[in-house]
């Protein structure tokens, strides 16, 4: 039985989570080969890692046999309106080498979620690679759940939609600002119902209104909508994307979209969607990522019949604030 030593990491330790990283994300290539991208190299994988370090408050463990790495979680301290103070791991902030077993993955979160309740993050985001199966096992059984997924679709494999509505696509302009925030309200209805229940704050929603009535501003963006007798019914929106970790080189993110649930079953996503396709394949992109919310009933629904195939999840784990943390700060970090 190996006998691992758990200790806390910094960015003197990138070199050896590179490595660490790099073996991953070729085990996750293997079942989704687009992440074989322009990113997957030392340099650019070096600098990702040193500047998460750099740039914010991060707190993170790792697993040594022999001083050796062999498995690490790194999390960084945020503050939002939405969610408090919490924690993030992102998608590189966890790894461990391929012939370890998912309990080190459990044993180092065990670990580390200690030095993030002192600090007062009794919230846990993290987002989790699902090529290997490991690691998603791993957060299962430390009671985390999928609240956001994460997915992709090559747009060779799209089968267009038959029997589609008869409303018209086009492409939206400068003029069409109104219309834009008018449909503002689309996805937040969603959200605030059942089985979702994540609510939009009043606060939020003139700021979400003024954010789609500006969008038609942004030449990069790909914006159509349908619509019927003068009357908008739905919207999709695209945007380019830079290459990274959870992206291909040559992608497109459908970063919003939405019909009014009157025009729910009525083909009227499907036209979209066919339109969609059409465009930004004739603009050169082979790939469309997106991500939405697994308790969104529609959303998880129509996006698997359009092609899309989850690649990442977004788990989530909230500690209970009445859990005492001084009876465990004599817990030591460092041990065998």
């Amino acid at each position: 039985m190996k006998i691992f030593e758990f200790r806390p990491i910094d960015i003197y330790d990138v070199p050896a989570m590179v490595e660490l990283l790099i073996c991953r994300q070729s085990l996750e290539s293997k079942i989704f080969p687009f992440l074989k991208n322009s990113c997957l190299n030392t340099k650019h994988i070096t600098d990702l890692l040193k500047k998460l370090f750099i740039n914010n408050k991060v707190i993170g463990i790792g697993a040594f046999v022999n001083d050796e790495l062999v498995g690490y979680i790194i999390g960084k301290i945020k503050i939002d309106n939405g969610r408090g103070k919490h924690i993030w791991v992102p998608y590189e902030g966890i790894a461990i080498r391929k012939d370890q077993p998912s309990e080190l993955i459990r044993n180092l979160y065990a670990k580390v979620s200690i030095l993030w309740l002192e600090q007062g993050c009794f919230s846990h985001y993290t987002l989790i690679p699902i090529g290997n199966q490991v690691y998603y096992d791993a957060f299962l059984q430390l009671s985390f759940f999928i609240q956001q997924v994460h997915g992709i679709m090559n747009i060779a494999d799209y089968k267009p939609f038959e029997n589609v509505s008869d409303a018209d696509i086009r492409l939206a302009n400068k003029m069409d600002s109104e219309a834009m925030g008018r449909m503002s309200s689309i996805i937040y209805s969603y959200q605030n119902s059942a089985p979702v229940f994540e609510p939009v704050l009043p606060d939020n929603l003139l700021k979400i209104k003024e954010g789609y009535r500006r969008i038609v501003e942004d030449d990069e963006a790909i914006i159509i909508i349908a619509e019927k007798d003068m009357k908008e019914l739905g919207f999709q929106v695209y945007e380019p994307i830079t290459s990274d970790f959870m992206a291909p080189d040559d992608g497109v993110e459908l970063s919003i979209a939405g019909i009014y649930p009157s025009q729910m079953r009525s083909g009227v996503g499907k036209k979209l969607m066919n339109e969609g396709i059409r465009i930004v394949k004739e603009k050169g992109y082979n790939n469309i990522t997106i991500d939405w919310r697994i308790t969104n009933l529609a959303s998880s629904t129509f996006w698997f019949k359009c092609g899309f195939r989850p690649i990442a999840y977004r788990m989530v784990r909230y500690i209970d604030h009445n859990f005492v943390w001084e009876k465990i700060k004599d817990i030591k970090v460092t041990n065998k």
